[in-house]
C-alpha cells in the first residue's frame, strides 16, 4: 500500500503542476492579450504558482528520496525531515497568496458595500493567520536550523507543543474552507442578480463554482492532519495528508485560473463560426 500511495503522490503532484502552469499561462494569455485587464490577483496567483511548483518540488524530492529502497543514514533521514518541513512551509505560502489572488479576483465582481468589506475581512484574516502559521511552521522549534527537530523525539520537547501545532492547523483549514465558500457564493448570488442571459449566467456560475474545489482538498486535509506530524514513523495517514494537501492549493489554482478563460473559449468559438 506504500508504494501504491507513493506512486499515486507522483502522479498527482505531476499532473497538478502541468494543469496549473497550464491554466495559468493560459489566464495570463487572456488578461494580458484579450481582455488586456491584468491586475494583482494575476499577480499574487503568479507568486502562488511559483511556491506551489517549489512546494511540489519537495515532495517529489521526499517521494523519490522513501523509494530508494535502502537504509538512510543518519544525516539523509534529517535531510528528508527538513524536507518535510519545509515543503508544509511553502504549502502555507501557496494557499495564502492562493485566497488573496480569489479574494482580489473576486473584489472586481462586488457591487455592495457590505459584500467588499466582508470580502477585506476575509482576506485580512486569511493573510494575517496565514503569516502567523507560516512563522510557526518555520520556527517550531525555535529555530528554522532545527525545522526536523519537532520528528525526533528527544529534540521535539525543545518545540511548540503538538496540540498547539495542531490546533493553528485546524483553524488555518476552517479559515480556508470559509473563503473559499464565502468567495464563491456571495459572486454567484451577485450573478443570478445581473442582467446576464440565462445562458451565460449558467455557464459562468459554473466556472465560479470551481473555486470551492479546493476547499472540498481542505477538509480531507484536516481529516489526515495529525499524519503530518509523522509521529514514530511515515504512516498511510500521513501519505493520505500529503496528497490532500497538495490537491488544495493545486485545484485552487486550477480552477481560480479556468474562471478567467471564458473570453478564450468565446474568441475560439466566434474564430472557428467566422471561417
Amino acid at each position: 500500500e506504500f508504494y501504491e500511495l507513493g506512486v499515486l503522490i507522483f502522479a498527482v503532484v505531476i499532473m497538478l503542476l502541468f494543469l496549473a502552469w497550464t491554466t495559468v499561462a493560459l489566464r495570463m494569455w487572456v488578461r494580458l492579450g484579450i481582455t488586456k485587464s491584468p491586475g494583482w490577483d494575476d499577480a499574487t496567483m503568479l507568486i502562488a504558482l511559483c511556491l506551489f511548483t517549489c512546494y511540489c518540488a519537495f515532495i517529489l524530492t521526499i517521494t523519490l528520496r522513501s523509494r530508494a529502497h535502502r537504509q538512510f543514514t543518519e544525516m539523509e533521514l534529517l535531510q528528508s525531515l527538513v524536507y518535510v518541513q519545509l515543503s508544509k512551509v511553502f504549502y502555507i505560502l501557496t494557499t495564502t497568496f492562493l485566497k488573496i489572488s480569489l479574494g482580489l479576483f473576486f473584489l472586481r465582481l462586488l457591487t455592495k458595500p457590505w459584500q467588499t468589506r466582508l470580502f477585506h475581512v476575509i482576506l485580512a484574516i486569511s493573510g494575517v493567520f496565514g503569516i502567523f502559521y507560516f512563522f510557526v511552521t518555520l520556527f517550531v522549534c525555535g529555530s528554522p536550523t532545527k525545522l526536523a527537530d519537532s520528528f525526533i523525539g528527544a529534540r521535539a520537547k525543545h518545540c511548540a507543543p503538538v496540540w498547539f501545532v495542531l490546533t493553528t492547523g485546524y483553524i488555518y483549514g476552517i479559515i480556508n474552507v470559509v473563503a473559499d465558500w464565502i468567495f464563491t457564493l456571495i459572486p454567484i448570488v451577485i450573478l443570478m442578480d445581473s442582467t446576464m442571459d440565462r445562458r451565460s449566467k449558467i455557464s459562468v456560475g459554473i466556472v465560479m463554482s470551481f473555486a470551492a474545489v479546493g476547499s472540498i482538498s481542505s477538509i480531507m486535509r484536516m481529516v489526515y492532519l495529525k499524519g503530518l506530524l509523522f509521529e514514530n514513523s511515515v504512516s498511510t495517514t500521513s501519505i493520505k495528508a500529503t496528497i490532500w494537501a497538495t490537491a488544495e492549493p493545486g485545484t485552487g489554482i486550477i480552477a481560480a485560473s479556468a474562471a478567467i478563460l471564458r473570453p478564450l473559449f468565446r474568441k475560439i468559438y466566434t474564430d472557428v463560426r467566422d471561417k
